[in-house]
């Protein structure tokens, strides 16, 4: 470069040179870090859930949790029997509101078929006039009147069908819900409650011993937790590294951009020798800050790799204190009752929602058999219109007439229909209404619900801790030390990164050549590509560095201390 600038010529490409290799060292380093990260939290969640499951079991098994786990079963098996009771008040009421909806779908299937006998006499009207008068174009006109009446009755009354075939299955899959119900009280009624209060006992046995180990675990666990977060807080290094790399790459495109049009050839040479030395100094304060810290994290990882090693110890001491076959076979019955009880508040959930979909939707039925009224009076009317012009025309209106008759017979039947419909519509409300729940029973299943949500969950904390928990805490934490590990194997070849970066430095200090100390001419070309330069900084190790190099260094510092000093997190965040 300086040879370039001595002999004239243009600036060769050596700073985009050197962008591109510390590009390709960025890179690296923030893939590394990138996935170093991943596997850290992943092993931070891990450990996470394992400590939760142990805070839950330790819980569970207090004295305290014991008598109340066995009180709240003893009184769940007394409320359980009265369960089929309250379904039979409940099947009851769903085949009262089935009758009443399959007498509604009659009346509509009526004015339906209604309609459609309207329509027909309707275009008889029209073929007919066309046949016998001159004045066939004015009941043509009441002809399409009347269809069009009619087709907006049908289109009412074909959504009131809709709206019941949606009750129906509604009420389907309740009668179903509720068979399969019944033949659940068959099955567990008898054995379930007596089950629940004899064998709640059982929790008793393995408490002791589960609890003084859990403790155990869980200080183990808890260590590894801080450890890990902390390291999650050293990969800063990383990020840190990936800036300072960012802001000496836009330096080198500072020289590499520079307007110096004023200024000799030697001059120049001088003014870019001397940010290159700034620079160079800059990569190489980088380069051994980066090695010194993720070493140091590279090292506390395998460390925490090792630490959880020490959990798997407690899964041998759990095989020998029981098999936990009675807490299971007891939680299993908790598990059954639950289970029923849930589908005995579902059934009931969906009964109400049945009833009050059905309340709501009576309203808007109503209004429709209201329009249907409408129709019956517009199609009459156009009837009786049609009837005095056929006097009018003497012989040749007598067909017309008959037809006109017709329809007015068969609107009066659909008024009759249309009434029937809202008295259906009345008595199922009635029905509806009267299937609003109970709210003592409501808060009596709730309560039963309660107690077993309760029982299960100290039930299965002491059976999960032989089966499940202390077992798969092995698996767990054999998963948190492979992922320890991985994140260790993604920095532990950091020092490659680091000589990467710590090269592209003593290249730019090579290309730079001597010091240069003589800017006194220059100064001024100085301070501004410094400035430029020293505006992206986020770190105050870079604006020590810069300030040894930048003309009236006490005027440009404090300029550039507005940014986060991200070292002072780092070094917090080191272990």
């Amino acid at each position: 470069m300086r040879a370039a600038v001595l002999s004239g010529v243009a600036p060769g490409p050596e700073p985009d040179l050197f962008i591109a290799q510390l590009e390709q060292a960025r890179v690296q380093i923030e893939t590394r870090f990138a996935g170093a990260g991943e596997q850290l939290a992943q092993s931070l969640e891990v450990v996470s859930g394992l400590i939760g499951a142990l805070d839950t079991l330790r819980q569970a098994l207090s004295s305290d949790s014991v008598s109340r786990t066995t009180e709240d079963l003893q009184q769940t098996a007394e409320a359980l029997n009265g369960l089929p009771a309250v379904q039979d008040e409940r099947l009851g009421q769903l085949d009262q509101l089935q009758q009443a909806s399959g007498r509604l779908r009659s009346h509509v299937d009526d004015m339906r078929q209604l309609l459609r006998y309207l329509r027909v006499f309707a275009l008889n009207v029209k073929i007919t006039a066309s046949t016998t008068t001159n004045s066939w174009q004015e009941f043509a006109g009441f002809a399409e009147a009347m269809c069009e009446q009619i087709d907006m009755g049908g289109g009412l009354l074909k959504d009131f069908a809709e709206t019941l075939d949606t009750l129906t299955v509604q009420l389907d899959g309740a009668l179903t819900f509720e068979q399969a119900l019944t033949e659940q009280y068959r099955t567990l009624l008898p054995a379930v409650p007596h089950r629940l209060a004899t064998n709640a006992s059982a929790i008793g046995v393995h408490h002791a011993k589960i609890a003084e180990v859990a403790a155990s675990v869980t200080a183990v666990a808890r260590d590894i937790q801080n450890k890990v977060a902390g390291a999650l807080m050293a990969l800063q290094i990383g990020d840190i590294t990936r800036q300072r790399i960012e802001h000496v790459q836009f330096g080198l495109g500072v020289i590499r951009d520079l307007d110096a049009a004023g200024l000799s050839a030697e001059a120049r040479d001088r003014l870019e020798r001397r940010v290159l030395h700034m620079l160079a100094e800059q990569t190489a304060d980088t380069a051994a800050d980066f090695q010194a810290e993720a070493q140091k994290v590279a090292q506390n990882l395998a460390g925490l790799a090792h630490d959880t090693d020490k959990i798997t110890v407690f899964h041998a001491l759990m095989e020998a204190g029981g098999d936990g076959e009675g807490l299971r076979d007891l939680e299993v019955s908790v598990s059954q009752a639950r289970g029923l009880v849930g589908d005995v508040q579902a059934a009931a959930a969906n009964a109400s929602k049945i009833a009050h979909d059905t309340v709501e939707t009576i309203a808007i039925l109503e209004q429709r058999v209201d329009v249907i009224h409408l129709v019956k009076r517009d199609i009459q009317q156009m009837a009786i219109n049609s009837s005095l012009r056929c006097g009018r025309l003497g012989e040749v209106g007598k067909p017309l007439n008959v037809i006109a008759l017709e329809l007015t017979n068969h609107a009066g039947r659909l008024e009759e229909a249309a009434d029937h419909t809202l008295e259906s519509l009345d008595a199922l409300a009635g029905v509806a209404a009267g299937m609003e729940p109970d709210g003592a029973a409501q808060g009596g299943g709730d309560a039963m619900a309660e107690r077993l949500d309760g029982a299960a969950g100290q039930l299965r904390a002491a059976a999960d801790i032989v089966e499940r928990d202390l077992a798969g805490m092995s698996d767990q934490s054999e998963r948190a030390a492979r992922a320890l590990g991985a994140a260790a194997d993604h920095l532990g070849r950091q020092g490659a990164l680091g000589d990467a970066v710590q090269a592209t430095a003593l290249a730019l200090a090579q290309a730079a050549g001597p010091a240069v100390d003589d800017i006194e001419d220059i100064q001024n070309e100085v301070a501004a590509a410094m400035a430029t330069i020293g505006a992206r900084y986020t770190m105050a190790r870079e604006r020590t560095i810069h300030a040894l190099y930048a003309p009236q260094a006490a005027d440009l510092a404090p300029a550039a201390a507005a940014p986060v000093n991200d070292d002072a997190l780092l070094e917090a965040a080191l272990f």
